[in-house]
């Protein structure tokens, strides 16, 4: 544990967030609770902020739509787990914010902003975040850790470093992990699933919350039958 988190600080150093640049003050996460329903709290990028869905209504609110849940989003464009973007933000730094808000599942979803990054770098900054974030929830809390998808305007072998190193890491903290990009979730190929070469448009982000909402499903059943849920992989 020591390791880990000497290894997550000296990220920290290393990308200027918070030892060199001012980060940038967080915003209230967008809320919408549902009487007597889960709350479903995802941290991630700018695919969990909704970046290129009409009126940002990603698969962060398709999702929760269609499970009937409430929601919080926490995601900030450009960020990741050793990468803090324009924003200056790694999710580390938002799971005080997400904490606080007492989610019944946690969604941690990306990043391909990692292609900015190292395995060297990503690895330990993750295992440090998952490990953070299991601490800080209730135990039992379900977590699922969700990796990058492929997209037109990022290699392929990129991708599958990104998330070979965020498997890894969740698998030392203990959570489940589902590659979207081995499952085939978004056909990097099919011009009608993205807006730019980098985000998906409406058809796209509906697709993602379609395969995401059972996965869901399936860690809360996890929670409530106390038993650890199963880990997805592609």
């Amino acid at each position: 544990m020591a390791v880990v988190l000497a290894a997550a600080a000296a990220v920290l150093v290393a990308t200027g967030v918070p030892g060199g640049a001012v980060p940038t003050p967080t915003l209230p996460p967008a809320t919408h609770l549902v009487a007597g329903q889960p709350l479903v709290a995802f941290l991630g990028d700018s695919w969990t902020a909704g970046v290129g869905a009409t009126d940002r209504r990603g698969y962060v609110v398709r999702t929760a739509e269609r499970l009937g849940w409430g929601y919080a989003n926490l995601g900030v464009g450009g960020s990741g787990y050793s990468v803090p973007g324009p924003h200056h933000s790694l999710f580390a730094q938002r799971i005080p914010q997400l904490v606080a808000l007492h989610p019944d599942v946690v969604v941690v979803q990306g990043s391909l902003n990692e292609r900015h990054s190292t395995p060297g770098r990503l690895g330990p900054a993750a295992e440090a975040t998952l490990t953070q974030l299991t601490a800080a929830l209730p135990p039992g809390t379900p977590v699922l850790v969700v990796g990058a998808s492929y997209n037109p305007g990022t290699a392929d072998s990129t991708i599958d470093w990104i998330n070979r190193e965020v498997s890894r890491a969740a698998t030392d903290a203990g959570l489940p992990f589902v590659d979207p990009a081995a499952a085939g979730w978004l056909d990097p190929h099919d011009p009608g699933l993205w807006s730019d070469t980098i985000h998906p448009d409406d058809r796209g982000h509906q697709r993602l919350a379609d395969a995401l909402a059972p996965l869901l499903q399936d860690v809360a059943r996890g929670r409530t039958a106390e038993k650890p849920p199963v880990t997805v992989l592609g």
